[in-house]
């Protein structure tokens, strides 16, 4: 067989493009097994940022941080609560008022990268290891972050065979820093009948709380300051004042619950209405609390708090307030609360001439609320 020189050079041909189409398809194979990286920003001083372990950015608001939970707003996805071991890197725009574990307070700029804490604060930088660090605040009282609150309300109307009105509102604001929790929280409870012109009150009370607790380490707090005034038509108060402190200590606390109690000494005043037997009274109280919050879902919570006073029998014996029930996140900030109030006066004073008022109150109220 005679081999041509046409035929040795369509070989050679071939061969040249066969190896020319395996090379580019090897480094195209080689660009494709290349991983991709997500570009750090570019740090815009108009926002805080935040970096997780998925390499996912987000610029936004620090809230907060206790209890190994970073609160951080977006405008995107409004607040969210990482676990704080999720959290690679974080940037602040604003002072932070920065906790330690032994104690100490820092503040300026924040800077926690790689398992390390830089605090810049005028123009020199303090490093620390994270492990040391308790909680992040900011550190301007007049920033929103510092103030959280909520506003529910609950309206019943009911016409035909039965004619009554029956509404209840509910508003709670707390303020927390490094150091601190204020909290101030309103119950009003008020239903009639609307059968006839009379318009008959059958309930009216009302419940105001605010305190002031002071954390002196993770597990002990203070309550320096605890005020309760209460007023109640149908067991006969026009107003009951309670002042008092008391020690505190967390049961449990993470993400999803806290598990609060509180015992201490309170002083009581209640003045009753004019038309009574009994002179307007003071007692010295045991005051004993729990709070239980849980977090069943990131859109369930559920709620028990129960007070209980003890003081002398003119002032009622005992005196008791529950609230529970469930708490349902629907969206934009607002909820369906669903909440089951108890309140019990052992031995309570009747009007002159009338029958004396049941020791227990229950009531279950449905309401929309709305967390700012």
């Amino acid at each position: 067989m005679r081999v041509t020189t046409h035929n040795i050079v369509n070989k050679y041909l071939l061969l040249a493009i066969a190896l020319i189409t395996f090379t580019s398809e090897g480094q195209q194979n080689s660009e494709h097994t290349e991983v991709w990286s997500p570009p750090t920003p570019v740090f815009s001083q108009q926002f805080d940022w935040l970096k997780l372990r998925s390499g996912e950015w987000l610029k936004g608001d620090i809230i907060s941080m206790y209890d190994d939970e970073l609160e951080f707003e977006s405008d995107e996805f409004n607040t969210i609560t990482f676990d704080w071991d999720k959290v690679t890197e974080l940037r602040s725009r604003f002072d932070q008022q920065i906790r330690f574990a032994n104690g100490e307070v820092k503040q300026g700029f924040l800077i926690v990268k790689d398992q390390h804490l830089v605090i810049i604060s005028g123009g020199t930088e303090q490093h620390y290891p994270l492990s040391e660090l308790l909680s992040i605040t900011s550190s301007s009282d007049v920033r929103k972050e510092l103030w959280d609150g909520k506003v529910s309300l609950g309206l019943d109307v009911n016409t035909g065979n039965v004619s009554q009105l029956d509404y209840s509102v509910n508003a709670r604001v707390q303020r927390r820093t490094p150091f601190t929790r204020f909290k101030v929280d309103f119950t009003y409870n008020y239903s009639k009948s609307t059968e006839d012109e009379t318009e008959s009150v059958i309930t009216d009370t009302s419940r105001l709380t605010s305190n002031l607790d002071w954390f002196y380490s993770r597990k002990i707090f203070f309550r320096v300051f605890d005020y309760e005034h209460v007023t109640d038509l149908q067991k006969n108060i026009r107003a009951k004042d309670t002042l008092g402190l008391s020690l505190g200590y967390h049961i449990y606390q993470n993400k999803r619950l806290q598990w609060d109690v509180t015992l201490g000494p309170s002083y009581q005043q209640t003045v009753y209405y004019s038309n009574t037997d009994e002179d307007d009274q003071k007692s010295g109280v045991i005051a004993l609390g729990t709070l239980f919050d849980y977090s069943i879902s990131s859109r369930l919570d559920f709620l028990f708090d129960y007070q209980l006073q003890f003081v002398e029998e003119k002032s009622g014996k005992r005196n008791s307030h529950l609230k529970t029930g469930f708490e349902f996140e629907l969206q934009n900030d607002f909820e369906l609360d669903v909440i089951f109030y108890l309140d019990r006066v052992v031995e309570p004073v009747a009007v002159t001439g009338a029958t004396t008022p049941q020791p227990n109150d229950y009531k279950l109220v449905i309401s929309l609320g709305y967390d700012f």
